[in-house]
C-alpha cells in the first residue's frame, strides 16, 4: 500500500554545506557540486532518462550477489506461461544500500521477464530512475494515495489476454490487492520484508522470497569475504 512520503529521489544524495565548496564560476555550477538538479524535481507521468550521458554506475557488490543467487533458484519456475514482473516501488523503499540493490533485481527480472509493470509515487519513481536502466521509462509514476501504485500494476496484469494464461507472475510487494493474481497462474511474491507479507498474498502465493532476509544473507557473506582478503592480505605482508 503506498502510504505517502516514500524517499525521494534525493535520498541517495550526499550533502554538503556550499560555503565548504571551492567557489564555483555560478550558481548553477555550485548546485551541480552540491548534487542539486538546477530546476529541481519534476513531476511526470512517466520517468524519463535525461538526454545527456549519466556517469557509469558505481559498483553493486550486494545486488550482484542478490541477482547471482536468484539466478542460481530462478522465482519463474518451469513450464510454459507468460512471465508477469510487477514490482512496487513504494514497497520496495529502503535505504540507499539496499535500495540499489533491489533496483538491481527489478532490472534482472525485467529482463527475464514477457511484460513488465513497475510504479510507485514520484518520490520512488525518481528515485530508482538512475538505477533502472532501459527500463526507466516504463516506470508509471503516481500521486500520494493509497494503492495508486497497485492498480496501475494491476491494469497491467490486466493487459495480458486470457490467451497467454496461465501466467508465471512475480509480485515484488506485500501488499494482499495482488493475492486474485494467483487465479491466472502461478504468483511469486518477492517480498520486500516478510514480517509485513499480507497473510492473504503469502497465502495465495505458491513461492515467497524474503528480500530482505537475502540482502542480509548476502551482505554477511560479502562481509566475511572481505574480512579473509584482508587477514590474508595482512599474512602475506
Amino acid at each position: 500500500m503506498g502510504l505517502g512520503g516514500a524517499p525521494g529521489e534525493w535520498a541517495d544524495y550526499e550533502w554538503v554545506r556550499l560555503a565548504d565548496l571551492p567557489q564555483a564560476r555560478d550558481g548553477r555550477a555550485a548546485g551541480a557540486a552540491a548534487g542539486v538538479a538546477p530546476d529541481g524535481p519534476r513531476r511526470r507521468g512517466r520517468v524519463r532518462r535525461s538526454a545527456t550521458s549519466a556517469p557509469a554506475p558505481a559498483p553493486d557488490p550486494l545486488g550482484a550477489a542478490v541477482c547471482a543467487w536468484l539466478d542460481r533458484d530462478p522465482l519463474w519456475g518451469e513450464g510454459p506461461g507468460t512471465r508477469v514482473l510487477l514490482a512496487d516501488l513504494d514497497n520496495l523503499r529502503a535505504g540507499p544500500v539496499r535500495w540499489r540493490a533491489r533496483m538491481a533485481v527489478v532490472v534482472g527480472l525485467a529482463r527475464q521477464a514477457d511484460v513488465v509493470g513497475i510504479s510507485g509515487q514520484h518520490g520512488a519513481a525518481e528515485r530508482a530512475a538512475p538505477h533502472l536502466g532501459e527500463w526507466a521509462e516504463v516506470v508509471r509514476a503516481v500521486d500520494d494515495g493509497s494503492d495508486l501504485a497497485d492498480h496501475e500494476l494491476l491494469d497491467v496484469a490486466a493487459s495480458v489476454p486470457a490467451e497467454a494464461e496461465p501466467l508465471r507472475v512475480v509480485v515484488m510487494s506485500n501488499d494482499n490487492i495482488f493475492a486474485d493474481l494467483a487465479d491466472r497462474g502461478r504468483l511469486v511474491v518477492a517480498s520486500p520484508g516478510a514480517d509485513a507479507l499480507s497473510e492473504r498474498l503469502d497465502g495465495a502465493a505458491a513461492d515467497v522470497v524474503d528480500l530482505a532476509a537475502l540482502e542480509g544473507a548476502m551482505a554477511a557473506e560479502l562481509a566475511a569475504a572481505l574480512e579473509a582478503d584482508d587477514a590474508e592480505e595482512t599474512g602475506a605482508g
